[in-house]
């Protein structure tokens, strides 16, 4: 296999001794995939600082904070964050920022993402367009005018909602449909720790609940 290929399949660490072998930084794969793009994809911080000062221009990497978020690759999100990169930047068409990307799932490396761009000054109440496909799911989504702690509602980790809640984030904050950040969890059947950060108003669950499940099977009497 060419060294190209296994670059393109992962091995990064291989772009110090392509460059090395003389072919230039802002090489491209078959399909005109560049190298750093590829670095930029696995998250490898080290292979991207190497092809920028052997010829690759910085420029390459606009646009890349939010998949950097999307892949919960931290530490590129904070090297593209030195390097100017708009931790507030919306995409174009659906108006997702680099925070809403980081909360499409839950992982430690994600949390890492989300501390990274609230310390620096991301929107924690930014709003995505209406209706509009989004590719950060895997299937027939469409944005619905959500903030950041909607998605983590639904998808985060209770640490990334906290971080949110500390940054200011709304609770009762409303999407296109009127649904809060307590809506989203509930229709993804939350566990009642996450549903306790993100009641509001009149709204409240009480520490001793019994899950209805858990009322249903009774008890038998021995």
């Amino acid at each position: 296999m060419a060294v190209l290929d296994k670059i393109v399949d992962g091995r990064t660490d291989l772009v110090f001794d392509y460059v090395s072998q003389g072919h230039p930084a802002t090489a491209t794969d078959k399909d005109g995939v560049s190298l750093i793009k590829w670095c930029a994809y696995y998250g490898d911080v080290s292979a991207i600082r190497y092809l920028l000062t052997h010829g690759e221009s910085a420029a390459s990497l606009e646009g890349e904070l939010n998949a950097a978020a999307f892949h919960g690759h931290w530490r590129l999100c904070q090297f593209l964050i030195e390097n100017s990169a708009n931790v507030n930047q919306p995409l174009d068409d659906t108006g997702e920022t680099p925070l809403h990307a980081a909360l499409c799932k839950a992982t430690p490396g994600h949390d890492r993402v989300v501390r990274v761009l609230l310390a620096n000054g991301a929107d924690p109440n930014a709003k995505t367009k209406v209706g509009v496909p989004t590719d950060a799911f895997m299937g027939d989504c469409r944005t619905k005018g959500e903030s950041p702690l909607h998605r983590a509602a639904a998808l985060g980790s209770a640490e990334s909602i906290q971080l949110l809640l500390d940054a200011g984030a709304v609770k009762d904050a409303k999407d296109a449909n009127g649904d809060s950040p307590l809506a989203w969890a509930s229709w993804h059947l939350r566990p009642d720790a996450i549903l306790r950060k993100l009641c509001y108003g009149p709204f409240s669950i009480r520490e001793t609940r019994v899950p209805m499940e858990i009322n249903l099977l009774g008890e038998p009497h021995i």
